[in-house]
């Protein structure tokens, strides 16, 4: 156990900055004994290192308690995040520096790539790691892995973009707006959640007709759910990589079939295809 003020001298944070945790309900002390002295134990101390990853990653205090402070918080799982956003900042960085020594040492070509970073990717991955559990485990149930969804969204990077440019003007502005103004995190999950009891849906109705007004009235269902979760008005050229994949993917062929049963990728992407040829 530890006083704030070893506390603070352990962790070079000051007594004041410990005492604003406390009062934001960010890092509260284990116990106060009658005295009033704060005391921390093992897990305030991993606590405090979570948060102090998290501001690494310029999130503010607000946002990092609101992910730390919901239930079924996983460290582990929330440490793999803040490493792979930490592990590209570095190298990019690392290119960087590269780049000053060689003009210091007298190379003097001039060299741009090192500063070209995918800011999509970046601005996708900080999202997600700014959700909750629930969302993240949706992620995974779906695609494998958040990386493996990440994978997939970028395989739509051009498509994304053109959107982007049609809708927002640039692609500066719609990273800008995914950036300061996100979903609601239940709002995200909830919609996340809505897709999936959709392709349950029409997964029910396997073996049937892809042309079954039911089933093609769930899915222009998936589709209005999806704008509403990518934040665009047209998500055609997404929707047509989807059922591409669904269709022709075997790692999302076998996640999908282990999810909602045998056969059931390929039949929601042929009933997808056909809602799509057919512009129902």
């Amino acid at each position: 156990m530890m006083t704030i003020h070893e506390l603070a001298d352990f962790s070079g944070i000051s007594i004041r900055t410990l005492h604003y945790y406390d009062k934001i309900d960010l890092l509260k002390p284990c116990c106060i004994e009658q005295n009033g002295y704060r005391k921390y134990n093992e897990d305030s101390l991993r606590r405090l290192q979570q948060i102090m990853f998290y501001k690494e990653l310029d999130l503010p205090l607000k946002k990092i308690k609101s992910i730390m402070n919901q239930p079924g918080f996983d460290q582990k799982s929330a440490i793999r995040d803040q490493k792979d956003l930490l592990t590209a900042k570095r190298n990019r960085l690392t290119k960087l520096i590269e780049l000053m020594e060689r003009i210091l040492e007298g190379d003097n070509s001039m060299d741009f790539s090192v500063f070209e970073h995918n800011e999509l990717e970046e601005v996708f991955r900080s999202r997600i790691i700014q959700l909750g559990t629930e969302y993240r485990q949706t992620l995974i149930n779906q695609y494998g892995s958040v990386e493996a969804f990440i994978a997939r969204m970028m395989q739509n990077e051009d498509r994304i973009k053109e959107s982007a440019i049609k809708y927002y003007g640039s692609l500066d502005k719609y990273i800008e707006s995914l950036r300061q103004a996100p979903l609601p995190e239940k709002e995200m999950v909830k919609l996340q959640l809505k897709l999936d009891g959709i392709v349950k849906q029409i997964s029910d109705h396997i073996g049937g007709e892809v042309s079954n007004p039911e089933v093609q009235r769930l899915v222009n269902e998936w589709k209005k759910t999806a704008e509403k979760l990518f934040k665009m008005d047209d998500i055609t050229q997404i929707f047509r990589q989807i059922y591409h994949g669904y269709m022709n993917s075997e790692a999302i062929i076998k996640v999908m079939d282990e999810t909602y049963g045998a056969g059931s990728c390929v039949f929601v992407g042929k009933v997808m295809e056909y809602n799509d040829k057919n512009l129902l």
